[in-house]
């Protein structure tokens, strides 16, 4: 068997426990969609809450208008990072690997390749997380590379980008109240119940450190929720659940590098998340534009590893590409909101 068959490395890809993507699991939940062409379609919903009209029983039917979406085609940014491995990497002992080690080069190479593409994929879902982050806060996407300066608007209204002047630091200020007017917004907004909030470090310590929050706690234990910190997997935890606005609550402390170097949160400092997690929002993947994936009819995948060897230099190359695009069909469903 080949190692480096496109349909066996793809095969191995399918089969990765894809890494956690703690914001595109929580509110990107719909099934993936994969296009066979290099455009994605997203349908802008609003809210509707029209009513059918009264009308007398001998008197014909009224016709009413359908509840429409505003559909736009978006082109999702393409995305194929990729590594090299030469032939002294494979002669040599890998990291980890026993001095006498007798394991092959031919060992070695399977080997590597595993990790090459845990790596690369990983990468991958560390830009599509960012990408969901990017939609969930400022409501657009800002694609910026090498041959590609683009702006994705999903059209998010401007009154679910929120900076609070009573900030949750103030101990004056009731921090359950402005999630339960959030929650109040949204439901307005699209009809739909948020119920969950995912809250930046700074916005979670202010919460957990309010006064007002404290005390409701303490004389309201049974009616209101209880906040019990739980660490869970991948730089979240799980703060408990409140009755009264009916939310989970959670802390999401995940950073990624920019393009200068510089570690930046996910969620942006003092910013928090609100929104529901069984909107229609889900992952879009459109077509791979690759030569070798569309005469082999592998075209239409998330994910799309490809080697090849260069002679002179001796190199092995593995590269991964995807074009992810996050499918925020229902931006009015979710808000964010500056509390620290």
């Amino acid at each position: 068997m080949d190692l480096f068959a496109t349909r066996t490395m793809l095969a191995a890809v399918e089969q990765m426990k894809r890494a956690r993507r703690f914001l595109s699991t929580l509110y990107f939940g719909a099934a993936p969609v994969n296009s066979p062409t290099q455009y994605v379609d997203i349908d802008i919903i609003k809210g509707h809450r029209k009513m059918a009209p009264f009308v007398r029983p001998n008197r014909p039917g009224q016709v009413v208008d359908r509840s429409g979406a505003t559909m736009r085609s978006y082109q999702p940014p393409y995305v194929k990072p990729k590594l090299e491995t030469n032939a002294g990497a494979l002669l040599n002992r890998q990291p980890g690997e026993h001095i006498y080690s007798g394991r092959t080069p031919l060992q070695r190479a399977g080997e590597q390749l595993a990790r090459d593409m845990e790596d690369l994929d990983d990468q991958i879902n560390r830009r599509e997380e960012w990408m969901a982050a990017q939609a969930l806060t400022t409501g657009e996407v800002e694609v910026k590379g090498d041959g590609v300066d683009d702006v994705i608007d999903f059209q998010m209204s401007t009154d679910h980008l929120v900076t609070e002047t009573d900030t949750w630091d103030d101990p004056t200020v009731d921090p359950i109240s402005h999630l339960r007017k959030y929650k109040s917004r949204l439901a307005k907004a699209s009809g739909r119940t948020a119920n969950a909030c995912v809250m930046s470090s700074e916005a979670a310590e202010a919460f957990l450190n309010n006064k007002n929050v404290l005390d409701k706690l303490n004389t309201r234990r049974v009616d209101l929720g209880m906040i019990r910190p739980e660490q869970l997997p991948d730089g979240v935890t799980y703060l408990g659940y409140l009755n009264d606005p009916g939310m989970d609550l959670y802390a999401y402390e995940e950073w990624y590098v920019d393009d200068a170097g510089t570690e930046q949160p996910m969620i942006p400092a003092g910013g928090l998340i609100v929104g529901p997690t069984n909107s229609r929002c889900g992952m879009l993947y459109a077509a791979i534009q690759d030569m070798e994936a569309i005469e082999g009819a592998l075209f239409d995948v998330d994910r799309y590893p490809k080697s090849w060897v260069t002679k002179d230099p001796s190199v092995r190359w593995l590269m991964m590409q995807s074009a992810p695009l996050p499918g925020f069909h229902e931006p009015d469903a979710f808000l964010f909101s500056t509390v620290v």
